[in-house]
């Protein structure tokens, strides 16, 4: 409720004020019909301290239009120009003009040659702000979209202990053997923990193709569902391998390597365990492989899990078939 202490109706009307100004002309007018007291006039219509200063220093009693918003640019009328003579101007602008490749650094270079010493931001300015010297090949351009998009469609949580197969996760790790760099691809089944490691010297998506297609002769059950990350490694052709197969292929959210937590924990097993007390290993891709292979017995048929309550592997698989009924086909 307004008081019109400060500025009679009439005033008031003729100002025209918006809905923002005539709120703020409320705050000044029952501030002065209130005891001057800012700390009440901002509890009372709930605005920092900050606020109603910024606003009161503003208004003026004669002129209520010091209330609204300005919106006009608060740009000073008179601005500093660069103070480069019109010799120079113009030999910059014939240097950058006859090649427009030339950089700061190099018409710099030239001017000081010539005698001429100018900072290379000045020439920059210079550039700047005639439009013909711009070089507008070097701008960078939009690429264009990929015909070949993929759904990037995450797994529910319930797939990994529903069955055999129903989501594999994948991943890859990098390790170095004698200073060259190699690289794990790895896949496990949630529900029974089967696992599967491969090296290979490039992390490429026909590297990850041709891991996928032996990890699916290798498990003794089917593949129902893919879990990766985003890595360039999964897309391409190792999507169009998975998509052939009649599965959906999941993806992790970006940053996320909890969501492939079970592949990433047998990276874990395979370093600690195995790979760091291979003393003989060499920088042999057939080599290292054929320690992926012994390595891929023991964890699936030899080592205890103890979130299968001590089980291995296999023995959960095999007593998955018996409940069933049916016979892994690759045992």
């Amino acid at each position: 409720m307004r008081h019109y202490k400060i500025v009679p109706w009439g005033q008031l009307k003729d100002s025209s004020l918006s809905r923002d100004g005539l709120r703020r002309l409320t705050w000044i007018d029952w501030y002065f019909s209130h005891g001057k007291n800012k700390e009440l006039t901002c509890r009372r219509f709930g605005i920092s301290k900050s606020v109603f200063y910024r606003w009161f220093n503003r208004f003026d009693k004669k002129n209520l239009k010091t209330l609204e918003f300005n919106t006009k640019t608060r740009r000073p009328n008179k601005v500093r120009t660069p103070d480069i003579s019109t010799h120079v101007l113009k030999r910059i602008y014939a240097i950058r003009k006859d090649d427009l490749e030339k950089s700061k650094y190099e018409i710099q270079e030239e001017l000081r040659r010539e005698g001429i010493s100018i900072g290379q931001s000045a020439i920059q300015r210079v550039i700047n702000s005639h439009r013909e010297l711009r070089n507008i090949s070097h701008y960078k351009r939009v690429r264009k979209h990929r015909n070949y998009k993929i759904a990037r469609i995450k797994a529910a949580i319930e797939l990994r202990e529903r069955n055999l197969g129903s989501l594999v996760q994948v991943d890859t790790k990098y390790f170095y053997v004698l200073g060259k760099k190699f690289y794990i691809f790895s896949a496990i089944d949630c529900k029974s923990r089967y696992g599967f490691i491969y090296c290979y010297k490039t992390i490429s998506s026909a590297s990850g193709k041709d891991f996928i297609r032996k990890a699916r002769d290798y498990f003794p059950f089917p593949i129902q569902a893919i879990n990766t990350d985003n890595g360039s490694e999964y897309l391409l052709e190792f999507h169009k391998e998975v998509a052939s197969w009649n599965i959906p292929h999941f993806f992790t959210d970006p940053h996320c390597p909890k969501q492939n937590g079970r592949v990433e924990r047998l990276h874990q097993t395979a370093e600690y365990e195995y790979f760091n007390y291979q003393y003989d290993l060499l920088d042999d891709i057939d080599m290292i492989n054929k320690h992926c292979m012994l390595f891929n017995t023991k964890y699936n048929t030899r080592r205890y899990h103890r979130s299968l309550h001590y089980k291995t592997p296999l023995e959960v698989v095999l007593e998955y078939f018996q409940k069933k009924g049916g016979q892994p086909f690759s045992i």
